[in-house]
């Protein structure tokens, strides 16, 4: 009998120790799965990384000679023609020159500016560049030009002597500030442009069209420079009434910037314009070099400008209701990424739009508005970057899903 007994509580003994077992296994797995950190929730980019904005313009009206390039401020080169390599500037070089002088000696729209002496040299250099039938600038000797005056002299009758007397005013003398006018190409990316003299009258000074549009760029974001360049005629000591040689002046909206001409550069052209777009306004700046005549280059420009103006628009390229990513957690819950601002840009038709989304995974729980990264747009050459929010938010799952998940790693 205590045998029969005994045998029957081994038979009790062992379900009982497997059942306690089988237990303890499942409040650890169901501990486990609780307690291990939820899986991070990747996003899903949803817009392309790039688009066209508007439809394809109509093919622009190039000159049938030379170089020449129209671009779209601060979003650059909208289209160019003919070789886009360096050539020789002649005085369109005075751009740099008239730059450095002014970010030297800066001026307000009211200064004259300090006095800079004219000097029995200066005189000289003047009857020498006359004789070799240069673009001069009648000066006499002891008298004082301001600064503005000066600059003047250098951009609206365009006065090869002038731009030798502010180099050797600012510098000391013109190969120091030649060595400058090189050393500010290269700091502004004018990789193809090299200044071998100040005036622009030797053929190694050179440069390209891309380059020019750059530099006309920063010269016009001077106030000083943008008025002298705009005057179409100036009222200066010795030599009395002067008149600019940009004869587009207020012409299709035509606000400067500088006309050059020699044997060896041709005739060139460096021009901006005010116009509107979608009644915003807009600035083109373009360049023609190496045409037959400065009258051929005025024509090509404002045929430029009238080709251009009616492919700006005004463009919502970005807007604040545009889902740009999805955040989609394996419980079922999801959260979409809009950006933080509107972008509205005028743009040339046919540029292309690039976005770059830069969203981090994530962890529940996800607060609606949480900043979850930054989307990089670009058009042309304008980069702009806005932060990336999330709207509605993403709960931590409930029991049933955390105990019931199946990959070890989520």
């Amino acid at each position: 009998m205590r045998v029969l007994e005994r045998s029957i509580g081994r038979d009790y003994v062992w379900p009982v120790l497997a059942a306690g077992l089988g237990i303890v296994l499942l409040s650890s797995f169901v501990a486990f799965q609780i307690l291990r950190p939820l899986p991070t929730i990747p996003p899903t980019v949803l817009q392309p990384s790039s688009s066209v904005l508007g439809p394809t313009p109509s093919a622009l009206p190039w000159p049938h000679t030379g170089s020449a390039a129209v671009a779209l401020d601060g979003l650059g080169t909208i289209d160019s023609f003919g070789p886009q390599t360096a050539r020789p500037l002649a005085s369109t070089a005075k751009i740099m020159t008239a730059l450095l002088v002014l970010e030297d000696h800066d001026l307000g729209l009211d200064q004259p500016g300090p006095l800079i002496p004219v000097t029995a040299d200066d005189v000289a250099t003047f009857h020498r560049e006359q004789a070799d039938g240069q673009s001069v600038f009648p000066v006499a000797a002891g008298e004082q030009l301001t600064e503005y005056q000066a600059l003047q002299a250098l951009l609206v009758p365009s006065g090869n002597n002038v731009a030798e007397l502010l180099a050797t005013w600012d510098a000391g003398s013109t190969t120091a500030f030649l060595d400058r006018m090189n050393l500010r190409a290269s700091q502004l990316g004018l990789h193809q442009t090299h200044f071998a003299d100040v005036t622009g009258v030797l053929p190694e000074t050179v440069g390209s069209p891309h380059d020019l549009i750059g530099l006309a760029e920063v010269a016009m974001r001077k106030p000083v420079f943008a008025q002298i360049v705009a005057q179409t005629d100036a009222n200066l000591p010795v030599a009395g009434h002067v008149y600019n040689v940009n004869a587009d002046l207020g012409q299709d909206g035509i606000v400067g910037v500088k006309t050059g001409a020699t044997f060896a550069a041709g005739a060139c052209l460096v021009f901006a314009a005010d116009v509107s777009a979608d009644q915003q306004p807009a600035r083109i700046f373009g360049v023609v070099m190496g045409v037959p005549t400065l009258d051929d280059a005025f024509t090509e420009a404002r045929s430029l400008i009238e080709a251009v103006s009616p492919a700006l628009h005004y463009r919502n390229v970005l807007s604040t209701l545009q889902s740009l990513a999805e955040y989609q957690a394996p419980w079922g819950d999801n959260a979409f990424v809009f950006p933080q601002r509107d972008i509205n840009l005028v743009v040339y038709d046919g540029m292309s739009l690039h976005l770059r989304v830069n969203v981090r995974p994530l962890r529940a729980p996800v607060l609606s508005g949480t900043d979850v990264g930054t989307l990089t747009v670009q058009v042309g050459d304008n980069t702009l970057r806005t932060p990336l929010y999330t709207t509605y938010s993403i709960d931590e799952p409930g029991l049933f899903w955390r105990i019931t998940r199946t990959r070890l790693f989520s």
